[in-house]
């Protein structure tokens, strides 16, 4: 090797590699670049009124995410629960009020604690309980006069969501990138991009006031921090490291699920990722046995608990009971939103897993196929199911090369993460409204996009001519 290689101070090459910095950079720049894209593209809607008028769920989100963080911070009590009836009076001040409606302690905190205390440094510190559905029968013109009052509070807080909807967008390109070695992965990251930006779905919701992009962010959080760790988690860098794996991939699940409760699916991958990249490896032997990864998987696993603990007041004095309250509250609401209300807007809904895989089938292969969004053509279900098998493929067979016994590794964590989150959402949907097929987004717009670029890497090796005698 040519010792002038390390002296080299443009950062070109060290070794055969390119300086840490000269790429670090390089991926900084693109991030920056796909965020300002993803800015552009999804916020044109940042300033319009909240269209449901007064049974919209924007200016409830704003209005208990004012609500809550003057509960918790300035210690007020319980807004609106002078107005409850006598089965909610008593007990917890965090299941009380405004807080037993669906936007209070059935619903995770993080979203209210990061939009809460941006309200309040706006000036935005008093909201009335009147603002909520269950509580606009006590007085329907006040409740018309309160969401008038906090309209002028939604585009800060749609600018949040934007925000968390631009850095889904930087870390599902870091995530397409992945999959694909060299310029193959930067390609696979564009088309991705293209796509995604794309989607009707991701169009539809990437300014609402809804917790549904927090939990994007720190899901595609933990498959980026897999993909970036998998050397860690296949036990190559010793036990410590593998233990720190597992605990900041711990920290992402807790983060999702204290987003949004369908965020458990992120815990559903880890519970894969750690076992299989380390058998994967075969590294058992050298680092303790199997003990090792089950400790990670437990260190992931309490960590995921106590954030979600830590961010849910409502769990503070009874964990598991609250819990098993917030699970039968939401079997509750579900109960409610498949029953009478389905019925009067015609909404179809999933009562079994076979009725929500029919609805989430239909929906993903017309109505939201980002293919179709882009080009106008057909052919997004053969894109989505070639992207799958290609995917698949690359999991299963190693390359060739000094790196061949990892070279599958990019693959097998985007392979779990698909799998996971496209059947978790097939099986789970109970009602047919856009943000509840958003988690499989990111899964459509990366199979769709690896379907096209294998397809060209075939017609490349195809039209290359051999290599000369």
């Amino acid at each position: 090797m040519d010792p002038r290689a390390d002296e080299n101070a443009g950062g070109r090459v060290q070794g055969g590699r390119r300086w840490p910095v000269r790429a670090g950079l390089r991926d900084l720049l693109a991030a920056a670049l796909v965020f300002a894209l993803a800015w552009l593209a999804l916020g044109s809607e940042l300033t319009r009124p909240d269209e449901d008028g007064l049974y919209g769920d924007e200016t409830c989100w704003v209005a208990i995410s004012i609500q809550h963080w003057s509960q918790l911070a300035h210690g007020a009590p319980a807004a609106g629960a002078e107005l409850d009836p006598p089965r909610w009076r008593g007990g917890s001040p965090w299941a009380r009020g405004v807080q037993r409606t669906a936007f209070g302690y059935p619903s995770p905190c993080l979203a209210k604690l990061v939009w809460g205390p941006l309200l309040h440094a706006r000036g935005f510190r008093q909201a009335s309980p009147l603002v909520y559905p269950v509580f606009l029968q006590h007085d329907v013109e006040g409740g018309r006069a309160a969401r008038e009052a906090l309209e002028p509070a939604l585009p800060i807080a749609r600018r949040v969501v934007l925000a968390c909807a631009c850095l889904t967008t930087v870390l599902l390109c870091l995530a397409a990138r992945a999959a694909l070695p060299g310029g193959w992965g930067w390609l696979g990251a564009a088309l991705t991009l293209a796509l995604w930006l794309s989607s009707p779905i991701v169009r539809a919701t990437a300014v609402d006031v809804r917790t549904d992009f927090f939990m994007l962010v720190f899901v595609l959080g933990a498959v980026v921090l897999a993909l970036r760790a998998r050397d860690a988690l296949a036990g190559r860098r010793g036990v410590a490291a593998l233990w720190l794996a597992g605990i900041g991939l711990g920290l992402c699940c807790g983060l999702a699920v204290s987003s949004k409760l369908n965020g458990a699916l992120s815990c559903l991958c880890v519970a894969v990722w750690i076992p299989l990249m380390w058998s994967s490896a075969r590294r058992q032997q050298d680092c303790g046995g199997m003990r090792v990864p089950l400790v990670a998987l437990a260190l992931s696993g309490a960590l995921t608990c106590l954030v979600f603990w830590a961010l849910n007041p409502r769990l503070w004095a009874e964990p598991l009971a609250g819990v098993a309250d917030i699970l039968a509250r939401w079997r509750e609401l579900f109960a409610s939103f498949q029953g009478d209300w389905a019925q009067r807007s015609g909404t179809a809904v999933g009562r079994t897993p076979s009725e929500s895989a029919a609805l989430f089938l239909d929906r993903t292969f017309s109505r939201d196929d980002p293919w179709r969004a882009l080009t106008g053509l057909g052919g997004g279900a053969g894109g989505m199911v070639g992207g799958l098998c290609a995917l698949a493929w690359r999991a299963l067979h190693r390359g060739a090369g000094p790196d061949r016994s990892r070279s599958n590794e990019p693959a097998l964590v985007l392979l779990v993460f698909v799998l996971v989150m496209l059947v978790g959402s097939a099986l789970w949907l109970p009602i047919d409204w856009p943000r509840y097929f958003l988690p499989a987004a990111p899964c459509l717009a990366l199979l769709e996009a690896l379907a096209l670029v294998t397809l060209l890497q075939v017609v490349v090796r195809r039209l290359r001519p051999p290599p000369a005698n």
